[in-house]
């Protein structure tokens, strides 16, 4: 199914289509969740969620517009490009912009039995820090920086079918509300130097892999239970039909500075307008230089049992 939107520009700007795509695939015209079916993994690495995501834009989006995927584990997850626009871009030696390109991260969370993210304050991003720009690499050679946006499903199940899932909120951010150090993601990507010839026998390493973790917009109690579009964009919704403009959001930053984002909802559903918020992601808890000791079994010797508290 090819989207059937039309938009005053053209090209149009990536992450709105790939918003309004996924948003009337998930939830239906009176914003409630869509069940849909996902096969189990079928190896560790495997993500089928991931994989349903792709198929969704594939069948949605026009057909002007490629979805790419490695299909291994690499970041982003997968890009979405209007090839002949992002060429175009690229040899006037300008952008690429979210009109001819986008990488896509897709990151999902389960609920509570509350029905919250079971990550409230904070989410992991594993080795790969959010980012405003992500490197990709095109056959030519050399690296090629491009917008990132980031995907955050709350992903839930029925309780009596478990293959049937479905997602009770859903965030299409912006890199650049997450993080917009790309230095960081520079440092944190490139080459780092392993340890090696660790432990008795010289056969262990140590990769030093950084792990990461930054803000959960799903935390925010406003995007529950909706599909959000935040944007660093202020005019979405009058270029694109069917968008409306429902809020701004800024965040501080830490050098005392503070940017400005702009939400966005289906028109349809005729979400209220609210005022702005200032710094609405809840910061993640326990933030502390040091670590806290992790894999410890705990038994209680005088019963031979685990050790409860």
């Amino acid at each position: 199914m090819t989207s059937t939107h039309r938009f005053e520009a053209s090209p149009p700007e990536l992450p709105a289509e790939v918003f309004l795509a996924l948003a009337e695939e998930f939830f239906d015209e009176r914003g409630r969740p869509v069940p849909f079916h996902l096969p189990p993994k079928r190896k560790p690495q495997d993500d089928p969620f991931d994989r349903h995501v792709v198929a969704v834009l594939e069948r949605r989006l026009a057909g002007d517009l490629d979805v790419l995927t490695s299909g291994q584990n690499t970041s982003p997850d997968l890009v979405v490009i209007r090839p002949e626009e992002c060429r175009l871009q690229v040899d006037d030696g300008v952008g690429p912009d979210t009109r001819a390109v986008m990488a896509l991260e897709v990151k999902k969370v389960a609920p509570t039995p509350g029905g919250r993210p079971s990550r409230t304050s904070s989410m992991d991003f594993n080795s790969t820090p959010p980012s405003s720009t992500v490197r990709v690499y095109p056959d030519g050679g050399g690296a090629l920086a491009v917008p990132a946006y980031y995907l955050i499903a709350l992903l839930a199940w029925s309780p009596t079918e478990p293959d049937q899932h479905y997602i009770d909120s859903l965030a299409l951010v912006a890199g650049s509300a997450l993080n917009d150090d790309t230095r960081l993601y520079d440092r944190i990507t490139g080459e780092r130097t392993k340890l090696i010839n660790l432990g008795s026998y010289g056969d262990g390493a140590d990769r030093q892999r950084p792990m990461l973790i930054f803000s959960n917009p799903l935390g925010w109690d406003w995007m529950a239970g909706q599909a959000t579009l935040i944007s660093d964009r202020p005019d979405l919704d009058t270029e694109v039909g069917h968008l409306r403009h429902v809020r701004e959001i800024s965040r501080d930053t830490a050098s005392g500075g503070a940017n400005t984002f702009h939400c966005y909802r289906l028109e349809s559903l005729d979400p209220p307008v609210m005022g702005p918020r200032r710094n609405p992601f809840p910061i993640p808890n326990a933030r502390t230089e040091k670590t806290s000791p992790r894999g410890r079994f705990r038994i209680d010797l005088r019963r031979g049992a685990l050790f409860r508290t």
